[in-house]
């Protein structure tokens, strides 16, 4: 029996040699140097070209300024339109200026010319204020000031005290030049205000008579500041 143990002891021992040969850990790469030759290491990127690389940094939105909105704007309100009083109230007060300072023309003026452009503006305006009158009467009408009238009675009075003040061929020059730049005016009053304003057709005929009068008498007062020049 001891041979027989003694004889299977070599065969155990191969046995276990090359079990545990087969559980040997792999060789590390120190084992077997790989033949390979070293890489040269990476560059570092510096700091600005990682800049340049990225591109331009993008720059910050502005903020959007805290700006409340302008408030709206308040409606304007349109004067009201004249009454049929208040508008002969305003040809009644232009009628009367170019009589007061037509009448001052033929008591100082030496000029034939200034004074038949007077004696003009004494006869029309004079028809034109009665006949305004009776319109008034017949629709009872009551007269009454407006900013317009008052507008035409402050600028008749300015003008007048101008003329009051002067003589001679100054007081000529003026009064034709004023007669110019009060009728240019009431056509302007006329065109914008009166009659559009109108509403009896009584008060609207009259107007239009008014209208070709005073235009005529502009006429004659250029014509005759342009003869004066000469």
């Amino acid at each position: 029996m001891k041979a027989i143990a003694l004889g299977l002891v070599p065969s155990l021992v191969v046995l276990l040699a090359t079990a545990c040969g087969n559980d040997q850990p792999a060789k590390t790469p120190s084992d077997h140097p790989a033949q390979i030759e070293d890489a040269a290491p990476a560059p570092t990127a510096t700091s600005s070209e990682l800049l340049m690389d990225a591109g331009p940094s993008p720059t910050a939105a502005a903020p959007t300024p805290n700006v409340s909105p302008a408030p709206a704007a308040a409606p304007v309100e349109s004067a009201p339109a004249l009454t049929d009083g208040q508008i002969l109230h305003v040809t009644h007060l232009a009628n009367a200026g170019e009589i007061e300072q037509a009448k001052l023309a033929e008591a100082k003026s030496h000029d034939a010319r200034v004074r038949k452009l007077a004696a003009m503006m004494i006869k029309d305006h004079s028809m034109a204020d009665a006949k305004g009158k009776t319109i008034a009467k017949k629709a009872s009408l009551t007269l009454s000031d407006s900013p317009t009238s008052k507008d035409v009675e402050s600028d008749a009075s300015g003008n007048t005290s101008t003329l009051k003040g002067e003589s001679g061929a100054a007081f000529d020059k003026d009064y034709v030049g004023i007669q110019i730049k009060e009728h240019q005016a009431v056509l302007d009053i006329l065109d914008q205000k009166l009659i559009p304003a109108a509403k009896s057709d009584d008060v609207k005929t009259y107007l239009t008579e008014v209208r070709a009068k005073v235009a005529m008498h502009l006429q004659h007062a250029q014509d005759l500041s342009n003869d004066m020049q000469k």
